[in-house]
């Protein structure tokens, strides 16, 4: 195995400390074990039931919470079956113990003993937690107008929570400068280990939809490393020969900050910078995403595309799920509101993944007594 530079391809041993190539592409990993039906370890079920198909090195301990296997919950919405991969229910409350469980093990093994993340919430909540489990010193820069509660959540963990203030843009400035300083730089957004753990989620649903893909799967969409890892899942799947094609794969945004979406509409190979606007789906308020590409490509490769909503139809899909029994964040509703835009593109099979827990964000609250 070995990492690959998404921009100028030069090669690098595999290294879970290194975040970028040296000219400052993002990088990926390449000759990284692929799933293999008869090597699922069947009395597992966490994400972990998928080692063998993981890039962690033999011997290494899994640092884990009991992430991964989530329901997959069916329902209806407005007339359509559709499925809900609760992703909010696992251990911190977000998708992105995945990802976290996957880095934080393979960090482990290679004797790191503290590291720096930047995040709005969620992923700033799962390093800090998977970080306290390893017995690793965590530093956290959010945004200062992050929500309270996620926030709260980092601190209790143990981890050190740096508020800085300005755009979301800044506090990924402030992590930079403690990286080039020589801390470890544990990101979300450009370790090549996260995508990893997110390439679990498609193979849960091909499990839990009795060895079949889905036709169509919907997904917030900020930086992109969830559809990346779910497309990477489902291509690994489709090379196994357990699926006959890809599932569409449908990414939305939030109106005020878009750019994958007005560079889908502008039929672009990659997204321009935006400016970073204010919208209650903080998780995907991402002004420059760097996969930007690889978003794009992917998401035409399964014959899916990209939209943007105004938050009020987040707040109102919100408000409807949380009748329906599930209490998720506005950027989790994010992706159910886009059902009605998307109505005749989306199939029998549809599967929306519900990313974060409503319990992070109790002011967005607008329940009608």
């Amino acid at each position: 195995m070995n990492l690959r530079c998404s921009d100028c391809a030069h090669y690098w041993p595999l290294d879970s400390t290194r975040w970028r190539c040296d000219c400052g592409g993002a990088l990926k990993i390449v000759g990284a074990p692929s799933f293999d039906l008869a090597r699922v370890d069947e009395g597992n079920h966490t994400l972990w039931r998928y080692r063998d198909a993981l890039p962690v090195p033999d011997g290494a301990s899994p640092v884990t919470l009991g992430e991964g296997w989530t329901p997959l919950v069916a329902t209806e919405w407005d007339g359509r079956s559709i499925y809900l991969k609760a992703e909010y229910l696992n251990p911190t409350g977000s998708f992105k113990d995945r990802g976290a469980g996957v880095l934080v093990t393979a960090l482990k093994a290679a004797g790191v003993q503290e590291v720096v993340e930047d995040s709005s919430g969620n992923a700033g909540a799962a390093l800090a937690a998977y970080a306290a489990r390893a017995g690793l010193r965590a530093t956290i820069y959010v945004p200062a107008h992050a929500s309270p509660v996620k926030q709260a959540q980092i601190a209790v963990y143990g981890a050190e929570v740096v508020p800085v203030p300005g755009l979301r843009s800044e506090a990924a400035r402030a992590v930079r400068r403690a990286a080039e300083k020589g801390a470890v730089y544990a990101s979300h957004v450009y370790s090549p280990f996260y995508p990893q753990g997110m390439k679990t989620i498609a193979f849960e649903l091909w499990e839990q939809l009795g060895g079949r893909a889905p036709e169509s799967v919907v997904v917030p969409l900020g930086h992109g490393t969830l559809l990346l890892g779910m497309y990477r899942g489902f291509c690994e799947l489709l090379s196994a020969g357990l699926v006959g094609r890809l599932p569409r794969l449908f990414g939305v945004q939030a109106q005020p900050c878009a750019p994958l979406a007005r560079a889908w509409e502008r039929g672009a190979a990659d997204a321009a910078p935006v400016e970073e606007g204010d919208t209650i789906a903080e998780g995907v308020r991402i002004a420059a995403p760097p996969w930007g590409r690889a978003v794009l490509a992917a998401v035409r490769a399964s014959g899916g595309s990209i939209l943007a909503l105004p938050d009020g139809e987040t707040l109102a899909a919100q408000e409807k799920l949380a009748r329906r029994g599930s209490y998720v964040e506005p950027t989790s509703a994010l992706a159910v509101a886009a059902l009605d835009h998307l109505r005749d593109r989306l199939g029998d099979i549809l599967v929306v993944v519900l990313t974060g827990s409503g319990f992070k964000t109790m002011k967005q609250c607008t329940m009608k007594q």
